[in-house]
């Protein structure tokens, strides 16, 4: 038996009037009244100018109540509003290159230490041999002893 299914936030707006936050970049004024929807889309309408745009539900968050009668919808990502789409909006990180200039050099060069750095002794605590550790010892030693002085008592008997 399955669970009953979540309402989303959405349900609870009705006709009333609501901002996104983070509003969506170039479709301003922000302010929207919800329109149609399906399972994965919503239609809101910009109450002012009138025109509509359909967004996936994965980027709608929470309701709230904002300042006035304006209610709050959150935006799970910032949006962009381009060539009648919305998308995501990526902020895009170009990399300047170096330049091949002597003076960069000489500041890299004047930023390094003269002389390496100096070596710390790291100095091992001693630590105290275990009862099971002289044992094994004194074993071997043993065994090694029992070897030869049965080879010893072989040799002997030969001659």
């Amino acid at each position: 038996m399955s669970a009953p299914l979540v309402p989303s936030p959405l349900d609870y707006i009705g006709r009333r009037r609501f901002a996104f936050y983070p509003a969506i970049r170039n479709a301003l004024p922000n302010e929207w009244v919800l329109g149609t929807g399906s399972r994965t889309e919503v239609q809101v309408v910009n109450a002012e100018l009138g025109y509509e745009l359909w967004i996936s539900r994965q980027h709608i968050g929470a309701v709230s109540e904002g300042e006035g009668a304006l209610l709050v919808v959150g935006l799970t990502k910032e949006l962009d509003f381009r060539g009648g789409a919305l998308e995501p909006r990526v902020k895009r990180v170009i990399e300047m290159p170096h330049s091949g200039t002597g003076r960069d050099r000489q500041d890299a060069d004047s930023l390094r230490p003269a002389a390496p750095a100096p070596v710390v002794g790291i100095r091992l605590e001693q630590t105290e041999s275990s009862r099971m550790d002289k044992a094994v010892v004194v074993l071997c030693i043993a065994a090694v002893v029992t070897a030869l002085l049965g080879a010893l008592v072989a040799a002997a008997a030969r001659l």
